[in-house]
């Protein structure tokens, strides 16, 4: 029903001046239309030889599910914003490419392989997703970051949907979401820029109570937090220790989930010192029960049980008879309270300490290692 839908809008719109419908209002179904009057229209930009051929060319070859621009004018703007390239040799981040991409689609009627390189990304033929949807962030709107390259380099946490269609890609957490949004910026930026940001921001979301998978809570968290930040030591302990957590939602933002943690994983593409020890196994008293000031309890120390107890249940005994027990003697660590600032790099000094502790019991449920689980209880190198 919603592909019918977006087809029949962009049926009716056929008749109108591209610029009469802006971005993704040229979609019917997926926000309400809104009408320009004529007379109050921008005054239109020059459309270059080159771009008004390829648009002409991509428009006419891409349709319906392989669609990649909503409208003409969205078209233009994106292709604007591109270097032109060689049509004798067309590859690279280029018009050209797209272009060729293009024609191709049309000519050899293999839609589903050139329409995605023709499209805004560029698919890894016509220079990589990423790199195409941080140049056309950087000049549509404003840049997140200080470099492309480190745009380039947080890009790679995204979700990549393998795929490319306007209509389909409009909503979702996905990269592929944010190039739609970031070329109905090139026409409308007010409405659109927001929208294609490198944090989730609707409608580029999961649907709420969507369960966070750890595959896609770990691509953000190894993306953006690396170096002495690194809160897990690999991919598989971090799905590891995600696997040992409750899911939660994906708009959980204080919660002992692998929601909130991923929510902080976004934020630390833009802030990775504020948040990357929020993505961590303890949560650091933000992803977690806030510290109780009369008992002494913290978000770490809950975390640090839960885990505890999925890794090494068999090797609490009298240590910790129970979880109550558990959080009890954790709140007298070093480490324990909110803001401790976990990371590796501070886990791995020797001394009993709650990110010690933390360490090892992420190695325990990864590499189900009894010394792992004894460390974690507080012997060597624990203690």
């Amino acid at each position: 029903m919603r592909r019918m839908t977006g087809l029949l809008s962009l049926i009716l719109l056929a008749p109108l001046a591209p610029a009469t419908w802006l971005g993704c209002h040229a979609i019917a179904g997926i926000e309400d239309r809104t009408y320009v009057d004529p007379g109050e229209q921008p005054e239109p930009t020059e459309v270059s030889e080159q771009c008004a051929a390829y648009c002409a060319t991509v428009m006419e070859n891409c349709t319906a599910e392989h669609q990649v621009y909503s409208t003409v004018a969205t078209c233009h703007g994106v292709c604007a914003l591109l270097e032109p390239g060689d049509p004798l040799e067309p590859v690279d981040n280029t018009v050209a490419c797209r272009a060729h991409q293009a024609e191709l689609a049309g000519r050899t009627g293999e839609v589903a392989v050139h329409c995605p390189p023709a499209g805004p990304g560029g698919a890894g033929v016509c220079g990589s997703n990423c790199e195409s949807y941080c140049a056309l962030r950087a000049s549509a709107c404003m840049a997140e970051l200080a470099t492309h390259e480190q745009c380039v380099a947080m890009c790679a946490g995204l979700t990549d949907a393998d795929m490319f269609d306007v209509i389909e890609n409009h909503e979702g957490d996905t990269l592929q979401c944010r190039l739609v949004h970031v070329s109905s910026a090139t026409v409308d930026p007010e409405e659109h820029c927001d929208h294609s940001s490198l944090m989730p921001v609707e409608p580029c979301v999961e649907p709420a109570g969507t369960a966070p998978d750890c595959e896609g809570f770990c691509q953000v968290v190894m993306t953006s937090c690396t170096g002495e930040l690194a809160v897990y030591e690999s991919e598989a302990q971090c799905l590891s220790v995600c696997g040992a957590l409750p899911p939660g939602g994906a708009e959980d933002r204080e919660e002992n989930t692998v929601g909130c943690r991923k929510y902080h994983a976004y934020s630390a593409m833009l802030a990775p010192t504020a948040h990357c020890p929020h993505t961590g196994p303890g949560g650091d008293g933000h992803c977690g029960s806030a510290d109780d000031p009369e008992t002494g309890l913290t978000g770490n120390c809950e975390s640090y049980c839960m885990l505890l107890t999925a890794a090494c249940s068999e090797y609490l005994g009298e240590s910790f008879p129970d979880p109550a027990s558990c959080e009890s003697e954790c709140t007298l660590l070093p480490g324990a309270a909110r803001d401790s600032g976990y990371s590796v790099a501070s886990a791995e000094a020797e001394g009993d300490t709650l990110a010690c502790r933390l360490l090892h019991v992420s190695r325990a449920l990864e590499l189900n290692d009894p010394e792992e689980c004894l460390a974690a209880i507080g012997e060597s190198p624990c203690q």
